[in-house]
C-alpha cells in the first residue's frame, strides 16, 4: 500500500477512535472533508470506500467501527425457555417517563440512515423518533396527527424536533409537513414546530462541507435567492454533535422531579420482576 494510503487510512483511525459507536462510510468521509483531509468530490469518496475495505482486509481498521444502517436484519424475538424470556422483560421494562410530564415531544428525522444514531438519545428519553424518508406518507402524517391531538387533550404542550438536509427539497419537506398536520384539525396549529438542524449558523460554526444544488429541484430557483447555490447533507455533521442537539432540546422538556419520581418507581417494578423471575 502506497505511503499516502497509509496515510489517509491513519486518520480515519484517528476518526473511528474518537467515537464510542460505529460510523457509516458517508459519515467517515463527511468528517474528512470538514478536516481537509479529502477534498469534496465523488472521486474522494470512492477512493475512501476502496481504502476502508482495503484497510480492513489487511487488519488495518476494526471491523466493528464501520456501520450500514440502511440494511439491518430482521427476526422476531425468540428464547430458549420461560426462564429466559422472564429475564428479558426484566431487562426490558421501563414506566413512561412522560406521562406526569407536562410536555410530549418527538423527533422527526428526514434520514434514515441516521435512525441509529438519533435512538442513541430517543431510546434513552422514551421519546418517539419518526423517519419521514422525504415527503411523508397521507397516513402517517395522520397517525401523527392523532398522537399529537391525544396528548392535547390531556392538556399538554407538544413539540416536534426537526432534522433535514439544509438544501431546497428539505426546506420544503419541513414547511410541506407543518402545513398537512395543520390540515386535520386545530390539534395541528398548536404543535411547537422547531427545525434544530441543519441550519446555516450549524453549516458556518462546524465548517460543514456543501455540494452545489440540483437545479432541476422544483425549489432550487427560491432557495438560491435566499441562501445561494450550495447544499449541505444532515449527514455531514459530527455524530456527537446531532447527538447533543437532539438531547438539549429533549431536556429542556423535562421536569426533573417528577421525571426521577418515575425513576424511582421503575426501580421498585423491576425489582418485583426480578423477585418474580427468581420464584
Amino acid at each position: 500500500m502506497q505511503k499516502a494510503s497509509l496515510a489517509l487510512l491513519e486518520q480515519v483511525q484517528k476518526i473511528i477512535s474518537s467515537y464510542d459507536y460505529a460510523l457509516s462510510l458517508r459519515q467517515i468521509y463527511y468528517q474528512c472533508v470538514s478536516r481537509q483531509i479529502l477534498s469534496n468530490k465523488i472521486e474522494s469518496y470512492q477512493k475512501l470506500s476502496r481504502l476502508c475495505v482495503q484497510g480492513r482486509d489487511e487488519g488495518l481498521l476494526p471491523e466493528n467501527s464501520f456501520a450500514d444502517r440502511l440494511r439491518q436484519v430482521d427476526k422476531p424475538s425468540s428464547w430458549t425457555d420461560l426462564q429466559d424470556f422472564m429475564k428479558s422483560v426484566r431487562h426490558s421494562y421501563r414506566k413512561d417517563r412522560w406521562q406526569n410530564q407536562p410536555n410530549y415531544i418527538e423527533i422527526w428525522s428526514e434520514k434514515d440512515a441516521l435512525r441509529s444514531v438519533l435512538t442513541q438519545v430517543t431510546h434513552y428519553y422514551d421519546v418517539s423518533l419518526m423517519v419521514v424518508r422525504g415527503q411523508a406518507s397521507r397516513t402517517s402524517i395522520y397517525e401523527a396527527y392523532e398522537r399529537f391531538e391525544a396528548q392535547i387533550d390531556e392538556g399538554k404542550d407538544c413539540f416536534l424536533y426537526y432534522l433535514g438536509d439544509f438544501d431546497p427539497s428539505g426546506l420544503a419537506i419541513y414547511e410541506s409537513l407543518k402545513d398537512r398536520l395543520s390540515h386535520f384539525g386545530n390539534a395541528g396549529e398548536l404543535i411547537n414546530f422547531e427545525r434544530i438542524a441543519l441550519t446555516p449558523e450549524q453549516i458556518e460554526a462546524y465548517h460543514l462541507p456543501s455540494d452545489p444544488g440540483k437545479e432541476s429541484d422544483p425549489n432550487y430557483k427560491s432557495f438560491v435567492q435566499e441562501y445561494g447555490p450550495q447544499v449541505v447533507e444532515l449527514d455531514s455533521l459530527p455524530p456527537d454533535v446531532l447527538k447533543r442537539f437532539v438531547k438539549d432540546c429533549i431536556e429542556e422538556n423535562i421536569l426533573p422531579d417528577p421525571w426521577a419520581d418515575m425513576a424511582e418507581a421503575e426501580d421498585i417494578e423491576r425489582a418485583r420482576l426480578q423477585e418474580m423471575v427468581a420464584s
